[in-house]
């Protein structure tokens, strides 16, 4: 079987409990354009960056703004992201995930962060995580954000790990896809449909054990394990 080196995670939904806030933050955008905004419409925007979400509600919105105007969204909509964040807790780590961090961790597979998040440090600071990990995914170097497989190609350049020795966990549409245009073994995690095309699906984090992912990973031949 072929052994997988590392694992590479995306944050909001899969490590932190945020994508609510990103609610709160998207609608506060979408009300100064005067259009609605859903959970749905939300939950699909996960993964994008700040400017590409921004740009999407814009686009909805369909208002011709200057880039003035349109920079000043953007500083709104993470200035108030970054209030919410500064009450998270330790508490605010999805359903298991802190468990099978320290799993993994214990095992000594290296972990990497592929978030579209600038914030992605001191959120997982306040989850008492950050260290945790071998990297984060510097994302203002990227010439590309999901779906475009940069940032996960990046996060095993991190740790000097082939892609097909990576595996990467994702409750996005867009990341999902960026993993799959690499040779990375794929988990979806949560109910958005399109995650279903994963190597690996399940609905919680809950499910997101070592003993679970290494069943999953001997259906296609491969293992965690030395």
């Amino acid at each position: 079987m072929k052994q997988m080196k590392a694992v590479i995670f995306d944050m909001d939904g899969v490590i932190s409990n945020t994508v609510h806030l990103h609610y709160i933050v998207n609608k506060k955008v979408a009300d100064q354009l005067g259009i609605a905004f859903s959970q749905e419409w939300n939950q699909q925007l996960q993964g994008l960056s700040r400017r590409a979400t921004v740009e999407a509600i814009v686009e909805k919105a369909a208002v011709a703004l200057s880039d003035k105007e349109f920079d000043h969204l953007c500083e709104l909509k993470n200035s108030h992201y970054k209030e919410l964040i500064n009450s998270l807790t330790t508490e605010d780590a999805q359903p298991g995930i802190r468990s099978f961090i320290e799993e993994l961790k214990e095992r000594g597979i290296p972990m990497v962060i592929a978030s579209a998040s600038r914030n992605a440090n001191l959120v997982l600071t306040r989850l008492e995580l950050v260290d945790h990990f071998h990297g984060i995914v510097d994302v203002t170097t990227l010439k590309q954000g999901k779906p475009d497989p940069e940032i996960f190609l990046k996060a095993a350049e991190i740790v000097d790990v082939y892609p097909s020795a990576c595996v990467a966990i994702e409750d996005g549409e867009a990341g999902l896809k960026g993993i799959m245009e690499t040779e990375m073994f794929s988990v979806g995690v949560g109910a958005e449909p399109a995650l279903t095309k994963a190597d690996y699906y399940i609905a919680s984090t809950k499910e997101l054990t070592v003993a679970s992912l290494e069943k999953a990973l001997n259906k296609h031949e491969r293992t965690l394990y030395r």
